[in-house]
């Protein structure tokens, strides 16, 4: 039992990983550039969406009972502060709160103006790499079989789908 907490939080960091990929994926679909706008994955893409923000939240706020890590408040929410793998701490720290406000931001895009929210929301992309650097440089099961190919089926789909949307279009 004195590794529950770690263990949750190590799930729900896949987790996480898992639904934000597949939120990526969805949301870049629903770009247009890949697939007719007659397939609706709005709800999708809000189920992942939101399905990642709650993981985030058990996967950094569970570590505050590990009595291993014994992180503090600041320990797990502001970058640089821990001295756990610092890099790494803060590539996942800074990539959780961009995919907080960035995903969050939706429900506020009329008042901050449809056009603007959209560019806002590009950077998802961005908070989605940092994620993925944190899982791969800093996650336990990092070298794991079964990670490597439960990440491979969703991460590699989304980071086609962005290398192709990043690409200069031809004529």
């Amino acid at each position: 039992m004195s590794h529950a907490f770690w263990i949750t939080s190590r799930a729900a960091g896949v987790v996480a990983l898992l639904a934000s990929s597949g939120a990526v994926t969805a949301g870049l679909l629903m770009s247009g550039r890949f697939v007719r706008r007659t397939i609706d994955l709005r709800a999708t893409h809000e189920a992942l969406a939101l399905t990642t923000l709650i993981a985030l939240a058990v996967h950094a706020f569970v570590l505050l009972a590990d009595g291993f890590l014994s992180p503090s408040l600041a320990d797990i929410t502001i970058p640089f502060v821990s001295d756990y793998q610092r890099w790494w701490m803060a590539a996942g720290i800074t990539g959780g709160w961009m995919l907080v406000l960035l995903g969050l931001s939706y429900y506020w895009r009329a008042r901050i103006g449809v056009k603007r929210w959209r560019v806002l929301h590009r950077f998802t992309a961005l908070a989605w790499l940092l994620g993925v650097a944190h899982a791969i440089g800093q996650g336990t099961d990092a070298n794991t079989p079964w990670l490597i190919v439960s990440v491979a089926a969703v991460a590699l789909p989304a980071l086609g789908l962005l290398t192709m949307r990043l690409a200069p279009r031809t004529a």
